[in-house]
């Protein structure tokens, strides 16, 4: 997962402040359509899992690919790409790739003082 990386926008309703991902043409909460686009760096992984078998691919396949749910700092859940397993509550963070993925990479929390979780 290497490569030139963007932050991850979620969308806030300007009407009633829904932040929603992926974007929408109407607020489900207040039917408004005027949004204002946020960066959100951040989130704690939900739930993982791992896909062993893709469809389409041969004998052997590709390596496995690691999914988790991910509530954002901002709110909304996303789905994103890992390298590697992580445990549920892991705090990542979040960007999107060059094929307009989105990745998680575990945040080193070691060393540091107080609550990293964000709130669900």
């Amino acid at each position: 997962m290497n490569g030139a990386t963007t932050s991850l926008e979620v969308h806030e309703c300007t009407q009633c402040g829904t932040t929603l991902f992926p974007a929408r043409y109407f607020c489900p909460a207040c039917g408004g359509k005027n949004w204002l686009a946020r960066t959100t760096q951040t989130g704690v992984v939900m739930e993982a899992t791992v896909v062993r078998h893709r469809a389409g691919e041969g004998e052997g396949g590709a390596s496995p690919l690691h999914l988790a749910s991910v509530r954002t700092q901002a709110g909304p859940v996303v789905i994103a790409r890992m390298e590697m397993p992580l445990a549920d509550e892991t705090l990542v963070s979040l960007a999107v790739d060059a094929l307009h993925r989105i990745v998680a990479h575990p945040i080193d929390t070691t060393g540091l003082a107080g609550d990293h979780h964000v709130d669900q």
